[in-house]
């Protein structure tokens, strides 16, 4: 009883003590990710590869004809940079946590009970923008991202914000499937949907009634709205931003309801 009344009595931790359980659990998440290649590598590398080979190689002269194409393909492969960490890093990394039981260990320790979705979250979007980077480096060298300072700083702000998505789909993933089953699941839902979105290339007509089915369509919408690139404007923004939101909310809903059932 005694032992009791004095752990209900313990003072509530210092802000400056919370914020240094936060960072400790931030720098202990990233430190797992670089330590795994595997991952690293691909979500690092893998966006300028492409980018480069496509955009530079491939494309050819189209993007230094037309600068709208340029901007087009630079935000594409930019969401697939600021994308791919929050969900193939928080979805496998959870799903493997979970079927550990690391995040019983995690609710028992004397640390913030929402510490380790902070530090996942975080190292999304922290990896995310390392990925963005190289993109950016390499388009600005090349000279395809037509665009003024102020809409370059703009784009940036949405392509990296919309890692967010991807995040909450990240930790839907990883509530639902085995740590073995998660990184195929999370390609299978992401992969179709870079094509089937019209992300990288213009749908026939047929399939344009499934564009809207996927976040990526609504994310780049988003990046074409903040580089002012009318000529690929196919919703308005107040539409892009909104569907933006409820994928973010529809994964979430998802995430904490299968916590809260199985932890």
């Amino acid at each position: 009883m005694n032992i009791a009344l004095q752990a209900h009595q313990l003072p509530a931790p210092s802000p400056r003590r919370l914020l240094r359980a936060y960072a400790e659990e931030i720098r202990c998440e990233a430190l797992r990710m670089l330590r795994n290649p595997g991952l690293a590598v691909p979500v690092l590398l893998m966006p300028v590869a492409l980018y480069a080979l496509i955009a530079l190689v491939v494309a050819g002269e189209a993007p230094a004809e037309d600068p709208t194409v340029g901007v087009f393909l630079f935000a594409a492969f930019s969401v697939m940079a600021t994308s791919m960490p929050g969900l193939f890093g928080i979805g496998a990394s959870l799903a493997m946590e979970r079927e550990m039981g690391l995040l019983r260990l995690k609710r028992a320790q004397p640390a913030p009970a929402g510490a380790w979705l902070v530090a996942k979250i975080a190292c999304g979007l922290g990896f995310g923008v390392l990925a963005y980077v190289p993109v950016l480096v390499v388009a600005l060298l090349a000279g395809r991202l037509d665009l003024d300072a102020s809409r370059i700083v703009a784009l940036s702000l949405v392509l990296v914000a919309s890692a967010i998505p991807f995040c909450a789909m990240g930790l839907m993933i990883g509530t639902l499937f085995r740590g073995s089953a998660a990184p195929g699941y999370a390609n299978l839902v992401y992969l179709p949907g870079c094509y089937l979105s019209g992300m990288f290339f213009p749908l026939p007509g047929s399939l344009h009634w499934q564009v809207p089915v996927w976040p990526q369509f609504h994310v780049i919408q988003l990046a074409m709205h903040a580089a002012g690139v009318g000529t690929f404007q196919f919703e308005p923004l107040a539409m892009a931003i909104a569907s933006a939101i409820g994928f973010t909310m529809l994964f979430s809903a998802v995430a904490i309801w299968r916590l809260a059932r199985k932890g």
